[in-house]
């Protein structure tokens, strides 16, 4: 090297590359010949963003100096910059065969491989740079977050490890670490290693949302907070980071706080997928009233066109990989006690759309197998298989299932596990578990060939509401854990109820409708822990001698209309107190408070004294609090399920004004069932007289509380929904001309 060019490579060592251009651009011209003049002027021109003359710089450096794999690695360098991405990996390739012994040339050709979603390429490549120089902490890193990628996720924890064990200051593996056990579902562990990633690079805003996102899951929001403001003192304009402050204030019910962090995050990455589709959904837990409400799904119907519109923008920097990652699902649309089928259409078209782009042979009709000398494979997906709402009310459709019949694939898309898991594990052929991995899943449930998928919800969790967009087995069935329709063109039909559906119901789906009997599965009766059995009212701070009108719903699904007649039944009832739960954060809670407060006052009511919130508690003490109260009060618009179900197992009369949706019809097929018909009400006027009388006149409430446990088998145990359910899985697969046209019962035709 020259003394000019020595001189020239300190003043862009120091930064000072003006100089630097200066002096090896008359070096050109003096050392015409010499093609490392012309490499270094243009390391020195991408260092001034100057891509184009960096590119004709390097160009002549090859002609040059044909032989030297340093010119050829520079070269792919400026053409990654410049998102060439296919010639910097031949670039690449033609510098790994001049010296095939070239680590960084495997290492730097794995990056472009991955970046070109050629992944078990890239895998490759770093594993040979490793081979090369063992110790090369760099490809380690590399090789880990390619077999994140590859859901090789152990193997991935065990090279972040070696990175982080080769460069002990390497923040980035400390990162992957965190990551690896953040997939592998422990948090607990991940939180250190995220911890330490942030000490070292207090900027690596990646490390700090993922840190976020684990003390969610650990129940910890005030640190979440403190993690994302230091973050943004780092680095103010990350994208990333203005959509995660825009989803915690969408989820305290900021709304003009969300979209105006939304909009920062656009302006700093426009047409970004995630930000876009979250700010086009955006929707409250608490509406201020009916108009507020309107106006919402107005605003939401305007943003499903808004992202229709833009498919293809918006799809431009979507990876196959990431599909399950960026797009949001639209779980609070149905709470609006509307016909949501046009809406979910619409937006399930642009997540087809979306798919399309990249995941195109995921879409693609599948034959059906020829299952005529083997069991029927019928696989079930759910993030749901424990004690929940869900696990509770469909893991019948599992265990009550032929096994000579059927081959049971269970797909359990969440790390939780419980005595229910354990159940449904115990229940089934093959039984798959794994912490929301979309990627994962798609590849176990296309290789397992099943025969027939069912989801027994599509709308609560994002990863089986995106797998049900795909085509993954020749037929799909969708239940009604959500009870509305998805909207998905590959979810072939939708199981109901045909007690709990109104006459039009197909109207309300995209999907064929069939019908079980029933409440469509075998509910097990709940029953009381003795460790409750004698607590009284005043151990859940509960007034003793008042009327106590339970209405335990989630206040999320609260439609605004139910606020006049709560008001209307404490206005009835000197002597009522409703009881209620408070809901997902202190915000959300006093939202609603506010919301009932008003209507009160317009009443001329004081909500002082009459409004009882408790805190959330296990479930034996919410059934306990059932007994102790004196009737339900159904939700309009989205009533009781598995509340329902568990008031009338502890002998709480409910009183119930059906709704024109099946969500809203849910516990008059109970009451209807029980022979306690008396408690459906034709009128909001019935309505607040059957509640009175039933709050207010112990005999006749004693009479009711006995009709309801009698009958309890009408409801409870009933083996006949889960059974028809099983004969309709087999009419699917071997004979669905059978099956009648949408709408009728598909009991009949099951028997």
């Amino acid at each position: 090297m020259t003394a000019a060019l020595a001189q020239a490579m300190r003043f862009l060592q120091n930064g000072r590359v003006d100089e630097a251009i200066r002096q090896l651009v008359e070096l050109t011209s003096s050392q015409q010949s010499n093609g490392e003049v012309f490499r270094a002027l243009a390391v020195a021109y991408v260092r001034a963003g100057r891509l184009h003359d960096a590119q004709l710089s390097i160009q002549r450096a090859i002609e040059l100096s044909p032989a030297n794999a340093n010119v050829y690695l520079t070269a792919a360098n400026i053409q990654q910059d410049m998102r060439n991405l296919q010639a910097a990996a031949d670039l690449l390739s033609q510098a790994i065969r001049l010296h095939p012994t070239f680590p960084e040339g495997h290492n730097n050709l794995g990056i472009i491989l991955a970046d070109l979603g050629r992944v078990d390429e890239a895998a490759k490549a770093f594993i040979e740079a490793i081979r090369l120089k063992p110790g090369y902490a760099r490809a380690h890193a590399n090789l880990a977050a390619a077999q994140l990628r590859l859901l090789q996720n152990q193997d991935a924890l065990n090279s972040a490890r070696r990175a982080a064990k080769l460069q002990p200051d390497y923040a980035h593996a400390h990162h992957l670490i965190g990551s690896a056990y953040s997939i592998l579902g422990e948090p607990v562990n991940a939180e250190p290693a995220l911890r330490k990633a942030l000490r070292l690079k207090p900027d690596l805003v990646e490390s700090s949302l993922l840190l976020a996102k684990i003390l969610i899951k650990l129940k910890r929001p005030q640190e979440v907070d403190l993690i994302i403001e230091e973050a943004m003192s780092h680095s103010p304009a990350r994208a990333e980071l203005w959509t995660f402050l825009g989803d915690r204030a969408g989820e305290c019910d900021d709304l003009p706080g969300a979209l105006r962090a939304y909009q920062r995050s656009l302006e700093l990455r426009p047409d970004d997928l995630t930000t876009t589709a979250r700010a086009a959904l955006l929707l409250p837990s608490i509406y201020a009233n009916e108009a507020h409400l309107v106006a919402c799904r107005e605003r939401v119907a305007q943003g499903i066109d808004y992202l229709m519109a833009r498919v293809d923008s918006l799809s431009g920097s979507l990876r196959a990989e990431r599909f399950g990652d960026l797009i949001p699902n639209n779980f609070l649309l149905a709470y609006q006690g509307l016909n949501d089928c046009g809406l979910q259409r619409k937006y399930a078209d642009f997540i087809r759309g979306l798919a399309e782009r990249v995941l195109p042979q995921e879409l693609m009709p599948l034959v059906q197998n020829d299952n005529r000398d083997r069991r029927i494979r019928v696989g079930f997906c759910s993030r749901f298989f424990y004690q929940s709402t869900v696990g509770n009310y469909f893991s019948s459709w599992i265990t009550d299932l032929d096994r000579n019949v059927f081959e049971i694939f269970v797909y359990h898309t969440h790390a939780v596990e419980d005595d229910l898991t354990v159940k449904l594990r115990a229940a089934s052929d093959q039984f798959c578990q794994r912490e929301e991995n979309f990627q994962f899943f798609l590849k176990r449930i296309r290789a397992d060939k099943i025969d027939i998928l069912v989801f027994p919800e599509l709308g609560m969790d994002l990863t089986s509401f995106l797998l049900g967009a795909l085509r993954l087995a020749p037929i799909q069935v969708c239940g009604w854990g959500h009870p509305v329709t998805p909207g998905h063109r590959n979810i072939d039909f939708y199981l109901s109820c045909a007690g709990m559906e109104p006459s039009d119901a197909q109207t309300h789906y995209n999907e064929r409708l069939l019908l079980l009997p029933g409440i469509g599965a075998r509910y097990e009766c709940p029953k009381l822990s003795a460790n409750v059995t004698n607590k009284a009212r005043g151990d859940y701070q509960l007034p003793q001698d008042a009327h106590l009108y339970l209405f335990p719903q989630s206040l999320f699904k609260i439609h605004p209309a139910n606020d006049q007649i709560l008001v209307a039944a404490m206005a009835n009832d000197a002597m009522g107190v409703l009881v209620m739960f408070a809901g997902q954060n202190e915000g959300i809670t006093q939202r609603f408070i506010s919301r009932l407060s008003a209507a009160f006052v317009e009443r001329g009511l004081s909500l002082q004294g009459r409004v009882k919130i408790l805190p959330a508690v296990g479930h034996d003490d919410y059934k306990r609090i059932n007994q102790l109260c004196d009737v339900m009060l159904d939700t309009l618009h989205w009533s009781g399920g598995n509340t329902s179900l568990d008031a009338l197992a502890m002998g709480l009369p409910i009183v119930t004004l059906p709704g024109q949706f099946m969500r809203g019809r849910q516990t008059m097929a109970m009451l209807s069932l029980l022979g306690v018909k008396e408690l459906i009400a034709k009128s909001a006027e019935e309505y607040l007289a059957i509640a009175r009388r039933v709050a207010t006149d112990p005999s006749y409430r004693q009479i009711l509380s006995q009709r309801i446990l009698s009958h309890g088998d009408r409801l409870f145990d009933d083996p006949t929904p889960p059974r028809v359910f099983g004969q309709i899985l087999e009419m699917l697969v071997h004979n669905p001309s059978t099956l009648v046209a949408a709408g009728n019962t598909a009991e009949e035709h099951a028997q």
